[in-house]
C-alpha cells in the first residue's frame, strides 16, 4: 500500500464496511485491515503533533476495532486535549478489550475534560464484556467515575446488577446515590422501593428530587402515600416531581382530594399546577366522566383556584 491516494480510498472503504458491518465478517475485516498495514498506517498518525490528526487516527483506530492499538491508546490517556481524550476512549470501547478500558478509567484524573454526557455515552458504547467492567469501574475511588458506570448500568438494564447497584443508596456520596437512583429508575426494578422511600429524607435536596422522580418510573403503590408527604418538602423541585410521580401512579389521582382537603397550599399549589399542565385539563375531564366520586376533580380544582384568588 505505498500509493497514498489508493491507500486513502482503500480505507475509506474499510471505515465504510466496519461502520455497517458486525459479527463475524467484522472480525475478518479486523484481521485482512492488520494484514494489509491500515492499522499500522493508522498508528503511524498518532506520532504527529497536529492533534487532530491524532483524534482521527484514534477514530479510525476504533472503527477497525484491532487489539493491536491498545497499547498505543492507552500511551494516549494522559493527553489533555478533549478531541483525543473522547477518540481515544471511544476507540478502546469499540475495541471491547475489558482490561484495557478498565486500565484507561483508572488513569483518568479528577480533572477530565469531558462532560459527564460525554463519559456516559462512551460506557454505554462498550464492545466487550459489559457487566464485568461495570463490577469493577463500581468500586473505583474516583467517585466521578463511579458515578459514570452506575448510570451507564442503568441504560444497559441487566438486572443482574441490581443489588449491587442498589447498595449506593446508602453511600454517603450524594453523585453515587444519584446515580443508583437512576440506574434503577431505568431499570424498572421495584425491589428497592423501599429503600428509595427513605430516601424521602436525604439531607440532599437533590437526592430526594430524584428519589420521587423514580418512584414513579416504578409505578409502586407503596411509594403513594409517601409521595403525598413529599408534597410539603421545603424544596420546589421535589414537591413538582412528587407531584408529576403521584398523578402518574394508578390509583394516585384519588388522593389529589386528600391534598386539596388538607392546610398545605404548596401542596395544593403544586398539585393544581401539575393537573393543569403536564397531566392536562383533557384527562382531569376525562377521569371526571368515569369517577364517581363526588364532587367531580375539576370542581374541586375549580373551587380551591376561587377560593384562593380571593
Amino acid at each position: 500500500m505505498k500509493d497514498r491516494i489508493k491507500r486513502e480510498i482503500i480505507e475509506e472503504r474499510f471505515l465504510f464496511y466496519f461502520e455497517n458491518l458486525r459479527g463475524s465478517i467484522s472480525n475478518k475485516l479486523t484481521k485482512l485491515a492488520e494484514d494489509i498495514g491500515l492499522v499500522d498506517y493508522e498508528l503511524e498518525k498518532l506520532k504527529s503533533k497536529d492533534m487532530h490528526k491524532v483524534a482521527l487516527a484514534c477514530k479510525n483506530l476504533g472503527e477497525i476495532r484491532s487489539k493491536k492499538a491498545l497499547g498505543s491508546l492507552l500511551d494516549l490517556i494522559d493527553i489533555e486535549v478533549v478531541e483525543v481524550k473522547y477518540n481515544v476512549l471511544m476507540a478502546l470501547a469499540k475495541i471491547g478489550d475489558e482490561e484495557a478500558f478498565i486500565e484507561a478509567f483508572k488513569k483518568l484524573s479528577k480533572t477530565i475534560p469531558l462532560s459527564e454526557r460525554s463519559l456516559v455515552e462512551i460506557a454505554d458504547s462498550f464492545e466487550g464484556d459489559k457487566i464485568y467492567v461495570y463490577r469493577n469501574l463500581f468500586y473505583l475511588e474516583d467517585e466521578f467515575i463511579s458515578s459514570i458506570f452506575i448510570k451507564s448500568a442503568g441504560n444497559y438494564k441487566n438486572t443482574l446488577l441490581a443489588d449491587e447497584i442498589a447498595i449506593f443508596l446508602a453511600d454517603e456520596n450524594k453523585e453515587k446515590k444519584i446515580a443508583a437512583l437512576k440506574a434503577l429508575g431505568n431499570m424498572g426494578d421495584n425491589r428497592y422501593v423501599i429503600q428509595i422511600i427513605e430516601l424521602l429524607n436525604d439531607e440532599s435536596w437533590e437526592v430526594r428530587a430524584i428519589a420521587v422522580k423514580v418512584l414513579g418510573q416504578l409505578q409502586d403503590n407503596r411509594a403513594l402515600i409517601p409521595l403525598v408527604k413529599a408534597l410539603s418538602d421545603k424544596e420546589w423541585y421535589v414537591r413538582y416531581n412528587a407531584a408529576n410521580s403521584l398523578i402518574s401512579i394508578e390509583g394516585g389521582i384519588e388522593l389529589v382530594y386528600d391534598v386539596l382537603e388538607g392546610e398545605d397550599r404548596f401542596a395544593k399549589d403544586i398539585v393544581v399546577s401539575v393537573l393543569e399542565t403536564s397531566y392536562g385539563w383533557d384527562k382531569v375531564l376525562e377521569y371526571d366522566m368515569y369517577s364517581s366520586r363526588t364532587p367531580k376533580l375539576s370542581e374541586a380544582i375549580k373551587k380551591y383556584i376561587k377560593e384562593k384568588d380571593r
